[in-house]
Order: structure tokens, then sequence, then C-alpha cells
């Protein structure tokens, strides 16, 4: 059965059960209640359904996906990981475009209440993770700004065809004529797939496909840069490139504050590493 998991922070200590999973999930606190009276959340592996459950650090936060039910275009609420007045960090899912018609800027306009709300960058269509909006014209224009200016650190996790050399790797290959860096650091490697996490010091289109394509790890599930690849993805069962925005880090663009972000890893992404034995 399908989940989402959150670990609770330092900023969420003592939170109520209730005001975590309305911010967490960007529901307000009527659907949040709801969620909790179906019996779909957990805490630390215990069905949990007191809307006053006090939260500590270190708690882990388990809700079922089947007990999401919003109005709207989705029956599953996009999940909020942070949310202020001026910008808001989502976990995309894959399978939908970060803007335009009938993407998640649209719906989290429509699930959120803000009509303003706009993507600051983008991911591809199946690409998940940690999504950046701003929620007025200015925030927009400074978080622009900052990714101009280099200040936004992202990190990505990707499953890769094959085994790669332990340790860390800088690839280094310009894309379209631009200069373009990827700093790729081995997490675990089996015997016919790689586990590895990538930096980007450069943000250019299918950056990181690309790169790890060139030195031969083409990113598991990617049908347009893993062509003659060995291994056959019918007999895997992967139903996307296994690329994940895992984390963001940036300052805050009125407080200045470094806010440091996390995407959970997929169902998707966590079934195709026990499938390779990957941890």
């Amino acid at each position: 059965m399908q989940t989402l998991e959150f670990p609770v922070r330092r900023a969420d200590d003592k939170a109520s059960l209730l005001d975590f999973i309305a911010r967490k999930l960007g529901l307000s606190k009527k659907a949040a209640k709801a969620v909790i009276d179906r019996r779909s959340v957990s805490v630390n592996g215990t069905r949990i359904w007191m809307a006053r459950h006090a939260l500590a650090v270190g708690d882990s936060v388990t809700i079922l996906r089947d007990g999401l039910e919003i109005a709207g275009p989705t029956k599953r609420p996009v999940p909020i990981l942070h949310r202020d007045k001026h910008c808001i960090v989502a976990a995309k899912p894959a399978g939908i475009l970060s803007c335009g018609p009938k993407s998640l800027e649209n719906l989290l306009q429509t699930q959120l209440g803000i009509p303003t709300l706009q993507a600051v960058h983008r991911l591809d269509r199946d690409t998940s993770g940690c999504l950046l909006f701003s929620c007025d014209a200015e925030t927009h224009e400074r978080l622009i700004a900052a990714f101009r200016a280099k200040t936004v650190t992202k990190v990505y996790h990707a499953i890769v065809h094959g085994p790669m050399k332990r340790g860390e790797h800088r690839v280094s290959k310009p894309i379209g004529g631009q200069t373009a860096v990827s700093n790729v650091r081995v997490l675990d490697v089996s015997s016919n797939a790689t586990h590895v996490a990538v930096s980007i010091e450069t943000g250019r289109t299918h950056q990181i496909r690309i790169h790890l394509a060139s030195v031969r790890h083409p990113v598991m599930g990617d049908r347009k840069y893993a062509s003659g690849v060995k291994l056959s993805e019918k007999l895997t069962g992967i139903p996307r490139q296994m690329l994940h925005a895992q984390a963001l880090r940036f300052r805050h663009p009125f407080t200045d504050a470094l806010l440091r972000v996390t995407a959970p890893l997929p169902i998707d992404f966590q079934s195709c590493l026990k499938t390779f034995k990957l941890t």
C-alpha cells in the first residue's frame, strides 16, 4: 500500500498531529482532521487517531495515500514540504508538468487557494521532488534572481545503469554550447545499477540526464538518453526515469534565513532501489 512519510524536524517539535498534517499536505484543518479520522495516519508505526497528539523531534509520521481525498482536479493532495506567506516548496509527483496548462502550478493554485502562485523553476514531467513556488510577483522576482546568482543549491537522487566506481565524480561537459557542471556522489552500487546523489553547478535543460548518459551510466527509465543499454526496462518494470529532486537549499527572499527542504523518495523510486539491491 502506498504511503507518504514525513520526519518530524525541530521546527515541528511539540506540534499537534492535526497541525503537522495540515501544514505538510497544504490542507485546511478540517480536511486534515478527516484524514486522521479515517485511521490513515501512523506515528512511529502506531496508528494514531487523536488530532491533538503531540509530536516530538525524530518521530516519523506515515499517511496512507488511499486515505487522502480532496475536491478538485485530483483526489490526492500534493504534499507541501515548506510553506510561508511568500514561498512554498511542494513534493512534485512524477507524470505532471511543473507549469502551464494542467500542471502542478495550476493544481496548487486550486489546492492552496493562491491564484498568484508561480513555479520559480522547472522539473521534467517524469522527475519527482522539491519544486519551489512563489506566492506573489515580488517574491518571484527575488527567487529568480537567486537562481541567476547561483545561490540556490539543488541535490538530486538518481538510479543509473551499471556499476559506477565508488567515490565522487565531476562531469564538466558543455550542453548546447553552454558550460554545464554536475557533481556525482555514489551512494551505493550493485552488479547492475548505482544509486547516486547529484548536485549541479549549472541548470541546463536535461543536464543530469545528459551528463550521466555521457559517462555511460544513463538514468534508469530514461527513454530519451538511455538508448543502447542492455538491461530491459520491461523486465524490471521501471515506470519512468528514476530521477528525484531530493533537496533544495536557499535563502529566504525576505528574511535571509537559510532554508533546507527535503522530499522523501517516492514509492516507485524506493521500489527500484529494492529491485537492484541498492540503498
